[in-house]
């Protein structure tokens, strides 16, 4: 059984799906499918957890290949918060936790529109729109103005 801290969590045993490797320069293990493995364990998290720990954020923000700026955009909360859940000084809010399971559990599954749906409501936050809403009453309806 091999004790699995690559990922970062301290709790993960494989039974199987890996090789040991010997070389000139020793041992080297070789994950079968290490993206299905990933998949598995956030999902088994998702599922199975209450409350998120600081290296299952850190998992999942890697898993979703972004930095803490990245995910504090996404998130809506400063990148200290994200330093701050990572290295358990503080815990992470519900609605943050919420949301990163939501997107973690779409990457899992293969869809990336809720990724960029987050994306763009984060790009909306960080822009300042000052440009005026001209509306006008139709037959249909209230609608922008051309």
């Amino acid at each position: 059984m091999l004790h699995y801290t690559s990922c970062g969590l301290k709790n993960i045993f494989l039974k199987n799906g890996y090789t040991v490797i010997e070389s000139d320069y020793g041992s080297a293990t070789y994950i079968h499918d290490i993206e299905g493995l990933h998949a598995t364990i956030g999902l088994h998290i998702i599922n199975n957890k209450l409350k998120l720990s600081g290296a299952e954020v850190r998992f999942f923000r890697k898993e979703l290949d972004l930095s803490q700026v990245h995910l504090s955009h996404l998130l809506g909360v400063s990148e200290v918060s994200i330093r701050g859940w990572e290295n358990h000084r503080t815990k992470i809010t519900k609605p943050a936790d919420k949301i990163l399971r939501i997107l973690f559990a779409e990457h899992a599954n293969g869809n990336k529109k809720i990724k960029e749906f987050f994306e763009s409501l984060s790009q909306l936050n960080r822009e300042e729109n000052s440009n005026n809403l001209e509306l006008e009453e139709t037959e249909l309806g209230w609608k922008q103005a051309a």
